[in-house]
């Protein structure tokens, strides 16, 4: 998900029916510069090198988004394909969960996040988690830094974990503290993605993948 301002400006983005890479291809209705969906990034026009600004967002099902935020209204589109459920990751290895740090591509398989549903992770400088629930097919990435303090993850349940250093239960969905010594407070959404492995490796052949051996609890870094 992006924002459409670019500099003091807000553009109209659409389909513009070509592929890039086996991807979707967008463009702006003001200038017709071609983006890609996957970078953010125009490829071609005016606005040739121009990057979207990229704001968290979060692909899962409805289901899994009404129990966390019951309180959502929804706009009503025309379907133009099959429901999204979980059977679309039947293949868990096709699909990774990508984000950039720094300037730098990762990404992690959703095999891994199904083994570890909360990864602990030292990345260009900061300190996040990245978390999975299996029931929703949700994922979601966050600072780990609370009140200038680092913290570590452990699940405790599809859509809940544990902080270790304080005890205090967390929405591992949207990040809020519900109990314990940190009750109210919110953990920074970073943005993050769901994308085809194949497509993610494509456009970022030099990210890292990060594995459950990763996890800085299970290494104790």
């Amino acid at each position: 998900m992006y924002a459409r301002t670019v500099g003091d400006r807000e553009i109209t983005l659409t389909v513009s029916g070509m592929l890039w890479n086996r991807s979707l291809v967008m463009m702006d209705s003001e200038t017709e510069s071609l983006w890609s969906h996957l970078l953010g990034r125009a490829m071609r026009g005016s606005l040739l090198g121009t990057e979207l600004e990229i704001v968290p967002g979060e692909m899962m099902t409805w289901e899994g988004w009404l129990a966390a935020h019951p309180d959502t209204t929804v706009l009503r589109m025309s379907r133009t394909a099959g429901n999204y459920g979980l059977d679309f990751y039947s293949d868990p290895d096709r699909f990774v969960y990508a984000w950039m740090l720094g300037g730098r591509a990762f990404s992690t398989t959703i095999r891994s996040l199904l083994e570890s549903p909360t990864l602990n992770l030292d990345l260009a400088g900061t300190s996040v988690v990245v978390t999975f629930n299996p029931e929703s097919s949700g994922a979601a990435i966050f600072s780990r830094v609370v009140r200038d303090t680092e913290h570590h993850f452990l699940a405790t349940a599809p859509d809940r974990m544990r902080d270790v250093e304080t005890g205090t239960t967390w929405s591992s969905v949207t990040g809020v503290a519900l109990s314990g010594e940190l009750a109210g407070s919110t953990l920074t959404h970073l943005p993050g993605l769901m994308s085809y492995r194949a497509a993610w490796q494509l456009f970022h052949p030099d990210g890292r993948v990060l594995r459950p051996s990763d996890d800085a609890v299970e290494t104790g870094r």
